[in-house]
């Protein structure tokens, strides 16, 4: 049940996140500025140390759970790692091998 709310989560974040860079003429930053703004590297290049304490502390208590859902990039990541594990039944890319003397 997590996990399907962090699927949901990601996703909509995720969409909002595309929504909001995709929008030129301005109209969405009213309603979707606040996730802009919650990103790490804005927030540490804006010197907002509230904002990066609280994805550090929820980081440290979470997980992974801003790199799974408020990160683009890592929901990016998620979707391309799921899309690649698709087809393939449990197959080992890597095989052991002894060591050749």
């Amino acid at each position: 049940m997590l996990r399907k709310i962090r699927v949901f989560a990601a996703i909509v974040c995720f969409v909002a996140i595309t929504l909001l860079f995709l929008d030129f003429t301005g109209s969405l930053h009213a309603w979707l500025g606040w996730l802009a703004k919650i990103q790490f590297l804005p927030a540490l290049l804006a010197l907002n140390v509230g904002v990066v304490a609280v994805l550090v502390v929820l980081t440290l208590l979470l997980g992974r759970v801003y790199c799974s859902v408020i990160c683009p990039l890592g929901v990016f990541q998620d979707i391309f790692s799921w899309m690649g594990g698709r087809g393939k039944k449990h197959r080992n890319r890597f095989r052991y091998s002894p060591a050749v003397s």
